[in-house]
């Protein structure tokens, strides 16, 4: 009977399919931590932009070089079209996009 029993296990973890089965779940948990870091590293450049913003001067003792920047940035922000709900590549593109373009407001300060 132990014997048979062994067999048996011994089958089923040289299956092609549970062979397949663990990697898929090795992918969820690639892609879990794969999102994990991406979307933190999003937000930490988001976070470095807020703060760039931060330590810029009033509005009266800015340039207007300075201004002209701060505004097309906001139209920027302003006009973006997502649409998270759906979940697409695309958006993610797009954010990550508009947050890469908020680098020379990083790089100024």
């Amino acid at each position: 009977m132990k014997k048979k029993k062994e067999r048996e296990e011994k089958k089923h973890e040289t299956s092609p399919v549970r062979h397949l089965q663990l990697e898929l779940q090795k992918l969820r948990r690639e892609l879990r931590t794969t999102a994990r870091a991406y979307t933190q590293r999003l937000e930490h450049e988001l976070i470095a932009a807020t703060d760039a913003l931060g330590r810029y001067a009033p509005a009266e003792k800015l340039t207007r070089e300075q201004l002209h920047r701060v505004r097309d940035f906001a139209i920027m922000m302003r006009q973006r079209r997502l649409r998270p709900d759906k979940g697409r590549r695309k958006d993610l593109r797009r954010i990550d996009t508009l947050i890469s373009d908020l680098r020379p407001l990083i790089d100024d300060q």
